[in-house]
């Protein structure tokens, strides 16, 4: 896997590899809150990152985690209720939010159920980060992705009109978009972040991971066919299993 773009980081398993990454977030973390005062990470759901967020709240080497001064953030999420099983916030919440000491009012559902849930979180962000829209794009300290079979990160799957967003979140619907409809972070917003790391366990994600490596080999991202070619930030890193880098 040596083609993929950025630096690759692999263990032997996965308790090995959420160590790794646990250290990299409580680095970031720290760095952030002493050189600004505030960490502002975006975490994803789903199954692989959810044993790693609990390891984040029951091992004490990330102790020192800054939770008190961290404003948490969602990737991306089904257009479910809070309480429904699909829920990114729903596990995050329960596996981490809910007993890290994070004061409630930095902790940002994305709002999936409004009228304009886009409009609503990109409001949300331009008030945490004393910015509009017109200014730029907002730069998240630390961003955990995943990555489907299909190769598709965040809620940007493939051939959906999410990929040529040009705003910081969006909707996101289409034939290839398992439903329900989503909401998520765009490219714009992911790769303006500091730091960017993929987190990809099992032999299950070799075959997408080979796709992702070959196209970068070959000199430009496709983002229409393979998304996760796109995030394409300053400073990437994927997190491998063996099992996963094959």
């Amino acid at each position: 896997m040596n083609n993929l773009p950025g630096s690759v980081h692999v263990a032997p398993d996965t308790e090995a590899l959420f160590e790794a990454l646990g250290e990299t977030l409580m680095s970031s973390a720290l760095d952030a809150v002493e050189q600004r005062g505030v960490f502002h990470v975006a975490l994803s759901g789903g199954g692989t990152p959810e044993p790693f967020y609990i390891r984040l709240l029951t091992d004490p080497k990330f102790r020192l985690m800054p939770w008190k001064k961290t404003h948490l953030w969602i990737v991306d999420e089904r257009c479910v209720p809070e309480d429904h099983e699909k829920s990114n916030i729903k596990m995050i919440r329960e596996a981490l939010s809910d007993h890290a000491g994070i004061p409630a009012d930095q902790v940002h559902p994305m709002p999936v159920l409004a009228d304009d849930p886009a409009g609503d979180y990109e409001d949300q962000l331009s008030k945490a980060f004393d910015m509009i829209p017109a200014d730029g794009v907002p730069q998240l300290d630390w961003v955990l992705l995943g990555m489907g079979g299909d190769c598709h990160t965040a809620s940007l799957f493939p051939e959906s009109p999410g990929l040529t967003s040009t705003r910081w979140i969006d909707t996101n619907d289409g034939e290839k978009v398992v439903p329900p409809p989503r909401v998520t972070m765009t490219y714009p917003l992911i790769n303006a972040a500091r730091e960017v790391a993929v987190l990809a366990v099992g032999a299950g994600k070799t075959a997408a991971l080979t796709r992702v490596a070959t196209q970068i080999e070959s000199g430009s991202p496709d983002i229409v066919n393979i998304p996760i070619s796109g995030i394409a930030p300053d400073n990437l890193t994927w997190y491998l299993d063996n099992a996963a880098a094959g």
